[in-house]
């Protein structure tokens, strides 16, 4: 070693700095007991998981009604609503007519989305489901929901639908229809004279700008009554948005309730329930006097 320093500094100082230079690089690339050092650590880029967009279930409207639980929606996909049971033979005709009334080319929500079971909301929030089934339109499927079963409960104790005539004992199911074109078709029945009636108007929701009502028809004579309509007059610009188990017409304040084809005749002692959405200001009276095919009715 002192002979190789020696015959170093006899060399120019540029040569003696070059190899300095190369000792000292040979030395940090070997540890300090001659071992090879760890290479530099490289980085890497993160992986980012792609993003998958859920599709666009806004704006959508219901194309075609196959039964009271089964739609075609605006996009082509055709949905269960979750919760409905088939319906009643006795009653699949009329549980139709409700859904087409309530469903055909309204808007509509679905949640969740994309599955083939959802729950439909209408336009003002009301969920489809729950009001088919407190109307009695189509028992419940859906055994764990609470609100659901309250429901149904509240429509065979009113004997609603069909709880009441013609599908009273019976509890067979319809045959699923084959998909296609649906059509309602509607009977019109004589009217018949009225000999007694009273009229149940309650609000059962109220949300800004907007309310939900029930309204039950009493028949308090001692005939059965066909071919009914009921008429009232609105005091606070109300108007009517849905109807169901009736057909709605308003002009102004005066608003007509007319029989559906499967709820036309009221029995003696027999009571029949309708009810409607509709918007309103900040004040909503309840109409004060309604009459039944020109007949007046006692309130409540």
């Amino acid at each position: 070693m002192r002979r190789l320093l020696g015959a170093l500094t006899t060399r120019p100082t540029g040569w003696l700095l070059a190899v300095a230079v190369l000792l000292l690089g040979a030395a940090g690339a070997c540890g300090g007991d001659g071992e090879q050092a760890a290479p530099a650590p490289t980085t890497t880029t993160p992986y980012v998981p792609q993003i998958i967009e859920p599709p666009d279930k806004t704006g959508l409207t219901v194309r075609q009604v196959v039964d009271v639980r089964t739609v075609q929606l605006s996009d082509g996909e055709e949905v269960r609503v979750k919760g409905l049971a088939a319906p009643d033979t006795c009653w699949a005709d009329a549980a139709a007519t409700f859904a087409r009334s309530m469903l055909l080319e309204k808007p509509v929500e679905t949640t969740p989305d994309g599955e083939a079971l959802v729950s439909l909301r209408l336009a003002d929030g009301t969920d489809y489901g729950l009001l088919a089934v407190e109307l009695g339109m189509v028992r419940n499927e859906a055994a764990d929901d609470r609100a659901m079963s309250e429901a149904e409960k509240t429509a065979s104790t009113k004997k609603l639908g069909r709880w009441g005539p013609p599908c009273t004992g019976q509890t067979s199911a319809a045959p699923a229809p084959a998909p296609g074109p649906t059509t309602t078709t509607t009977t019109t029945v004589a009217a018949k004279p009225v000999s007694g009636c009273s009229v149940a108007y309650v609000i059962t929701d109220r949300w800004p700008g907007g309310f939900r009502t029930d309204v039950t028809i009493r028949n308090t004579g001692n005939a059965p009554l066909s071919g009914w309509t009921l008429q009232w007059k609105f005091a606070n610009g109300q108007t009517v948005s849905e109807m169901w188990n009736a057909t709605s017409k308003q002009s102004g304040p005066d608003v007509s309730a007319t029989a559906m084809n499967y709820n036309q005749t009221i029995g003696a002692g027999e009571s029949v329930l309708m009810g409607f959405t509709g918007s309103s200001g900040n004040t909503n009276a309840a109409p004060g006097a309604f009459s039944l095919n020109g007949f007046s009715c006692k309130l409540g």
